[in-house]
């Protein structure tokens, strides 16, 4: 337990402190992209709202395909890498490939902005040229903002990408959205706005890069060798969030290629509420990569398996109200958010808050094992998803159109962290189901299902759909604490808690130590929970 404290508190602390980071820099821009985006859908038409998602869903997996894998490989290699030099060395050899396909791709995308357009429904060709048009300039700038971020994610500083990249660009858009829209150019506003938030992140990260990094590398050469394995690595993990992408947004596409784009629109705004489940998930996974490899690289398993089962369970708790909202209110969700237009989404909303929560129950599994540079079963556990989301898309979307879509996504969504979590379990024995897991979260669904069923069947009920969130937080928090499930991971938050105010919570601390496990009530040494 002594040689264990060290690195369970560091790894708790750094995880605690960055995953907050994450989550009140993914809060806000849930906050900011929720506004720019529900203003769009409001004030565009479902066709061109769907044209609009069309082109985020292209550019983004090009902009994938053109990364290499190189951003989680840096960060991977820069976390188990502390020497300076070579850190430094790491950073320079992935600038100038960034560099170089960040603004080849670009200018590919602008050139055959009318052939890819032509994939697509015909009778939209024309305006997915100009929507392409637009952004095969977000497709080099998304490279050279990831690139950034990834420099600090590798350094476990949150900061670039919680408040930069999730904050600034949001914002940004908000804003010139109702610049452009108040001088009603519809479509080329919401474009143009887009277009101008990414340069405007850009500029925000090259600023924070050229202040922060010195402080954290210092000055000096970048002469040592690259890490053995980083190409490799790097083509391993470009597979991986290649195929991860295809798992998440090729459905879209295929859904653009069959039906008219208002279809894709109201898609996409469901969408736009499923992945809310997804959001903590992402915060988490983001700082539990390098979290993953620093313990992997002192080879302290049972720090990272007790991190991993703590960090599935917050999971957990911040997912399950807003996944009994959607599935049990979906229309007055949508109705609230949207606007009726976009009412006849609601099945599919429901289909897709299925396969995002079933995937969240099986924690960081695909971090972990990035982490831990464990690459086969991420991209047997990848190319699995994405195969079937390609082979059901096509096979159901021609018939049942954005509902079709909806299943091929949610039974990608379960398989993509199911196949993976049986990998990372023969590799080390992880797996998040236990007690302190399964047993608050069959409690609160026994007690959520029927209330919130209740307040569904009243009318008017779409006012409900926000203060439920906090009602379900606090029932699945309660049951945490009933069942005797906290964990000595879960004083992380208390110590967090105590930071923000600048003064220590007894009862609050008391309060947690009454509802530890039985598993660990006894044999935790105090120090830890300090």
């Amino acid at each position: 337990m002594e040689s264990a404290e060290p690195n369970q508190l560091s790894a708790a602390d750094s995880l605690g402190t960055g995953t907050t980071m994450m989550v009140l820099g993914t809060i806000a821009l849930l906050l900011l992209n929720f506004i720019a985006r529900v203003y769009a859908a409001r004030n565009l038409s479902v066709a061109e709202f769907g044209s609009f998602n069309l082109g985020l869903a292209l550019a983004g997996l090009l902009a994938l395909v053109a990364l290499l894998g190189l951003h989680q490989a840096m960060a991977k290699s820069i976390a188990e890498n502390p020497d300076p030099v070579a850190r430094r060395r790491i950073i320079r050899w992935t600038a100038v490939i960034t560099g170089i396909t960040s603004v080849s791709s670009s200018i590919a995308v602008y050139v055959f902005a009318a052939q890819i357009a032509a994939l697509f429904v015909p009778s939209q060709a024309s305006v997915l040229t100009e929507v392409f048009q637009f952004f095969s300039v977000t497709v080099g700038l998304t490279l050279l903002c990831t690139f950034l971020a990834s420099i600090f994610q590798g350094l476990e500083d949150t900061v670039p990408n919680a408040w930069l990249n999730q904050a600034v660009q949001p914002a940004a858009f908000a804003v010139f959205l109702v610049i452009f829209f108040h001088f009603h150019l519809a479509l080329e506003g919401a474009l143009l706005a887009w277009v101008i938030s990414n340069v405007v992140t850009f500029g925000a990260l090259i600023a924070y890069t050229v202040v922060r990094l010195s402080r954290h590398l210092g000055p000096g050469p970048s002469n040592a060798p690259l890490p053995q394995g980083l190409f490799s690595l790097s083509v391993a993990l470009w597979g991986v969030t290649t195929l991860t992408y295809v798992t998440a947004y090729v459905d879209t596409l295929i859904l653009g290629a069959f039906r008219p784009a208002d279809q894709v629109g109201i898609y996409s705004a469901m969408m736009l509420l499923a992945r809310l489940i997804l959001v903590v998930g992402a915060a988490v996974t983001y700082i539990f990569l390098p979290v993953a490899a620093r313990l992997h690289g002192l080879r302290d398993l049972k720090t990272l398996g007790e991190l991993f089962v703590t960090t599935s369970r917050w999971m957990m708790i911040f997912t399950v109200p807003i996944f009994l909202i959607f599935v049990l209110l979906p229309g007055s969700s949508v109705q609230t958010v949207f606007g009726p237009n976009y009412l006849g989404g609601e099945t599919a909303l429901v289909l897709i808050s299925l396969g995002a929560f079933a995937s969240i129950l099986f924690g960081p599994v695909n971090a972990a094992l990035a982490g831990m540079g464990v690459t086969r079963p991420l991209l047997v556990s990848t190319g699995i998803s994405a195969a079937v989301n390609v082979v059901l898309s096509v096979a159901l979307i021609p018939t049942y159109g954005l509902l079709g879509a909806a299943i091929a996504w949610t039974v990608a969504r379960f398989l993509y962290p199911a196949t993976a979590m049986s990998g990372l379990y023969r590799a080390t024995g992880i797996h998040p189901f236990r007690r302190n897991l399964y047993l608050p979260l069959l409690a609160t669904l026994a007690l959520g299902i029927p209330l919130f069923y209740a307040f569904s069947i009243l009318r008017n009920a779409a006012w409900l759909v926000f203060p439920l969130y906090f009602v379900g937080l606090a029932l699945c928090v309660g049951l945490v604490l009933l069942t005797r499930s906290v964990e000595p991971g879960d004083f992380v938050l208390c110590r967090m808690a105590e930071r923000v105010l600048g003064r220590p919570l007894p009862r609050l601390r008391r309060i947690l130590e009454r509802s530890l496990s039985n598993s660990t009530s006894g044999t935790t040494d105090r120090t830890l929970l300090s």
